[in-house]
């Protein structure tokens, strides 16, 4: 089918459109808890509905919401990420979609010409405010109508009495609520990106960093300071992040995210490194000096290594 993409988890290879399939419905940004009980209840509804089907998730190559909102929100992870989440989370493939070329299709026309005959769907699992087709006109009812019981409606997942949902895991984000968006998500919040060239600013104050831009899609967490996990070519190490525009040093300076790597020693330019944020140490702000700056910094890593300590004995 035209502008359907079809990738096999387990090496991120293109396939084929398997022959029967049992499929998650959703935008998934994030892939949160939420998410990850939705791709659960299908391979239940797999296992004893349609034992010959593969487990899949259907979802759009850029969430519907980027098309449909005149100010769209920032994501919570890249498509790449998005894939990687789903194949942890047990699904087997994802058939990705352009939103725009079926916009304009019609609830029975989405599931009669994308799921059933696109996607070979035998079934479907979604959660209670998924919508599809155009305007959004279909709902989880018209979906347990047309699979009958091959067909799950998730109910809404609370956590201390508030829903888990994308939304709420961004506003934590902004707020610096570090580790209750991890919790949310079942993992740490994380970007990748290549190390670029700066202007040595952290090791003019005695702390060299590795400077990274966020992609151009995902949202950057409060600016501040952070305790993180940073990670290249399969090996980690323990690091302390800053988020923000450098007030004291470099006013003009974008938003970009400066690492320095506890105990590293080496040269990481144009490398991919992930960074995971762990804890939330302080908000950025402006200092009188550059002595009070690195004495500052001082004790930024040192609460960072007490953290990564503490971490270490559980």
């Amino acid at each position: 089918m035209q502008n359907l993409q079809c990738i096999f988890l387990q090496d991120m290879s293109t396939v084929s459109i398997p022959k029967s399939a049992i499929l998650c419905l959703g935008n998934f940004d994030g892939v949160h808890l939420a998410h990850q009980a939705l791709i659960r209840r299908a391979k239940e509804l797999r296992d004893l509905q349609s034992k010959d089907s593969v487990c899949g998730v259907f979802c759009f190559r850029e969430p519907s919401w980027k098309f449909l909102l005149c100010d769209p929100p920032k994501q919570l992870c890249t498509l790449e990420q998005k894939l990687n989440a789903f194949r942890a989370a047990g699904a087997e493939y994802v058939y990705l979609a352009d939103f725009p070329s079926l916009s304009t299709l019609s609830p029975i026309e989405f599931l009669q010409q994308i799921l059933v005959n696109g996607c070979h769907a035998v079934g479907a699992v979604c959660g209670f405010n998924y919508r599809f087709g155009n305007k959004g006109a279909g709902s989880p009812n018209d979906l347990l109508r047309f699979f009958g019981k091959n067909a799950t409606v998730e109910r809404e997942i609370l956590q201390n009495g508030q829903p888990i949902s994308s939304t709420r895991i961004r506003y934590l984000l902004k707020e610096g609520d570090i580790e209750t968006a991890n919790h949310l998500l079942g993992r740490h919040y994380a970007f990748t990106a290549k190390v670029e060239h700066g202007k040595a600013l952290g090791k003019k104050l005695g702390a060299p960093t590795v400077n990274q831009n966020f992609p151009n899609e995902q949202l950057i967490p409060r600016r501040g300071v952070y305790v993180t996990k940073c990670s290249f070519n399969g090996v980690s190490y323990h690091g302390i992040s800053n988020v923000g525009i450098h007030p004291t040093v470099d006013t003009n300076a974008p938003i970009n995210c400066e690492t320095y790597l506890l105990d590293f020693e080496g040269d990481l330019y144009d490398r991919e490194l992930t960074v995971e944020f762990l804890h939330f140490i302080r908000p950025e702000q402006h200092f009188s000096s550059k002595e009070e700056l690195i004495k500052q910094i001082g004790i930024d890593i040192q609460i960072a290594r007490t953290f990564h300590e503490k971490e270490a004995k559980k």
